[in-house]
């Protein structure tokens, strides 16, 4: 049982004014059904059809996400789940901006927190305010990730970032296209989480490709932990 919610961040209303809106095409044919047409099975096919964003609003009603000085909760029509901070294990974010012919039209946002027995809470843009609870998430899971990884770390501990692995004795290695590339320590000139990726960059290197932060969990965590070798004097 968690303590107290401290915010709570409901269903996403906005997403619930599309499914009202895409509802209209099949409320018509309902309208027609039961005005003009005498088959049962055009009724019944009616009314299934109806069925589907019928039920997707009242679950996106039921959507409900909170935070608490100890951990999340996550309710819906389908259950109820929860997780204290200090289980979270891994974290992974997804920020990509959405564009129609070059304009920007939304961001699309994904997050998704797991624990050491594998238990998930997922949720993103069905979500009210997706980008503050983003944020949020960043915030509240970092000090207790950041304590395991860095403890492991100088522990000796190879560790997994997904896309990104770092061997305290041998340096980083980055997924590409044909396996991992490796760069020593003494070879890392920079590093950047930007527009959805996570850079780092070899000695004399200009140009370089980065994963997705989604191939990349615990992304932020990752980046503090470089920030605590190179810039010991400035690290989170």
């Amino acid at each position: 049982m968690l303590g107290p919610e401290i915010e709570t961040f409901k269903g996403n209303k906005i997403v619930m004014g599309i499914v009202v809106i895409l509802a209209l095409w099949p409320v018509s044919i309902i309208y027609y059904a039961f005005t003009t047409a005498s088959d049962k099975v055009f009724w019944v096919s009616a009314l299934l059809l109806m069925a589907v964003p019928g039920w997707f609003f009242v679950w996106l009603w039921s959507l409900q996400v909170s935070l608490h000085s100890d951990g999340i909760s996550y309710r819906s029509l389908l259950g109820e789940k929860e997780m204290r901070w200090e289980e979270v294990e891994r974290f992974y974010y997804q920020a990509i901006k959405q564009r129609i012919n070059f304009i920007p039209v939304g961001t699309y946002y994904l997050y998704k927190l797991v624990d050491v027995e594998g238990k998930e809470i997922k949720c993103g843009n069905r979500i009210e305010r997706p980008g503050q609870l983003g944020q949020k998430l960043i915030e509240q899971t970092y000090p207790t990730l950041f304590r395991k990884i860095a403890d492991r770390f100088n522990n000796g501990q190879d560790l997994d970032f997904g896309a990104i692995r770092v061997s305290k004795a041998g340096g980083i290695r980055v997924k590409k296209l044909f396996g991992f590339m490796e760069i020593p320590w003494d070879q890392v000139s920079s590093y950047a989480i930007q527009d959805g990726r996570f850079f780092i960059w070899r000695r004399g290197q200009k140009r370089t490709t980065g994963p997705g932060l989604w191939q990349v969990p615990n992304a932020f965590v990752l980046r503090g932990l470089l920030n605590s070798i190179f810039k010991p004097s400035t690290a989170a």
